[in-house]
């Protein structure tokens, strides 16, 4: 009989199956109260990917709207929540654009609130008949913020008692370049919210690390606006309750129960170092070798190592294939990534990779220029010779790459 898989490694985790981020969900509840008392407080989640950020949006929208209950605040939330996600070609009116299309449908999904709003938000179609479409000169984005922040102030004062307020949710902050002006845009609308009185709109962003210096460079105190909360592994027993908890709903959905042993929960919490994909993806693949109703050792060992659907290969595929194979034509070089992923993203000296790789001194200085060019490895600045790799999740993957190659090897 086939067994439906409870594991989703190339989705979001759905609200049911979300674990951990205590601190970061007490941050966020606060900063919704406090926008809900008419003191709004915003907040940027930032962090490598696959380390959770777009489920835990996910988390925080159903929580705004009133489908979940919060753990700290006294009673449920009622905001309107504007889920939007962005590209890397949009620009300041893109924003905008997509802001206003989102809240005219959202109110649209509330009968005893739609009425109030029709036609607020109807200068996006006007500046389209202008011809003002794509990235207007200062001046016209200034007035088209205008245009919005009184929209805004128009709706929530015809919807305002109906409602918490209203939180912006914007997922891929970091995709646009710093010429798309985001952090100019968060910067100056939530001031004018501020000066026309309206107390309960939340923005909330979330984006790689790299997103803070884009909206700093857009606007230098842009990153002031938000609490910042940069997302980092899940702990030991946060993956073994995301293991268990996806274990239970595969016994409700198919109706019958797989348990999973003490050493293979620890295996797949080791081979993921506590990225929330990797443990999807690990534990999506042991479910699926698994023949016994019982995931053991070796499963998780078949489920990682299969050279075409184990979890390994997945995960070169979705993420670091490009950087570990397409870009790299010498095994020598992928000697000096190995070496560097044993210290996961932290700085490297070159005297550490030699002592390491037992490279000839000209072979090491080529590797390490090709990897610097293509963007591979990071050199630190104002330091000679000293280098990471761009993400601890590329580190973690080359270590459990490297393990499985071992192994075959013996």
């Amino acid at each position: 009989m086939l067994k439906l898989n409870p594991f989703k490694p190339g989705s979001l985790t759905p609200p049911g199956m979300f674990t951990g981020r205590v601190e970061e969900l007490k941050t966020i509840e606060r900063a919704l109260g406090q926008t809900r008392a008419r003191v709004p407080t915003h907040f940027l989640i930032h962090g490598e990917r696959g380390i959770g950020k777009s489920s835990l949006l996910l988390y925080v929208k159903h929580l705004a709207q009133g489908g979940l209950d919060p753990i700290w605040l006294s009673e449920k939330l009622n905001f309107i929540v504007l889920n939007i996600s962005l590209e890397r070609s949009d620009g300041y009116v893109d924003v905008i654009k997509k802001i206003a299309r989102e809240f005219e449908h959202q109110v649209a999904k509330r009968e005893n609130v739609k009425e109030f709003v029709k036609g607020v938000f109807d200068f996006v179609g006007r500046w389209k008949a202008m011809g003002i479409e794509y990235r207007p000169d200062p001046p016209k984005q200034t007035e088209l913020l205008e245009e919005l922040t009184s929209a805004f102030e128009a709706a929530i004062e015809r919807i305002g008692i109906y409602i918490d307020g209203v939180l912006i949710l914007i997922d891929e902050a970091d995709k646009p370049g710093p010429e798309a002006g985001l952090g100019a845009f968060c910067k100056l609308f939530t001031e004018r919210l501020t000066n026309r009185g309206v107390g309960n709109v939340c923005l909330g962003m979330a984006g790689i690390s790299p997103v803070v210096d884009i909206l700093r460079k857009s606007h230098e105190s842009s990153p002031r606006v938000f609490e910042l909360m940069g997302l980092e592994p899940l702990t030991e027993d946060e993956r073994i309750r995301v293991l268990r908890r996806g274990l239970k709903e595969a016994e409700e959905i198919n109706k019958m129960k797989t348990t999973i042993s003490s050493d293979a929960e620890v295996k797949i919490s080791q081979l993921s170092e506590g990225y929330p994909h990797f443990v999807q993806q690990f534990a999506y693949c042991a479910f699926n070798a698994d023949i016994d109703n019982h995931i053991d050792l070796d499963d998780v060992m078949r489920g990682a190592n299969d050279p075409q659907e184990g979890a390994l290969e997945q995960l070169a595929s979705k993420y670091f294939h490009e950087l570990y194979f397409d870009q790299i034509g010498s095994d020598e070089y992928r000697q000096v990534l190995r070496a560097m992923a044993d210290h996961l993203d932290g700085w490297v000296t070159k005297e550490d990779i030699r002592k390491a790789t037992h490279l000839k001194e000209t072979t090491l200085g080529n590797a390490i220029s090709a990897l610097r060019s293509r963007e591979i490895i990071i050199p630190k600045r104002g330091v000679k010779g000293v280098y990471r790799l761009p993400t601890q999740s590329f580190a973690v993957w080359i270590r459990a790459y490297t393990a499985r190659t071992k192994a075959a090897e013996i």
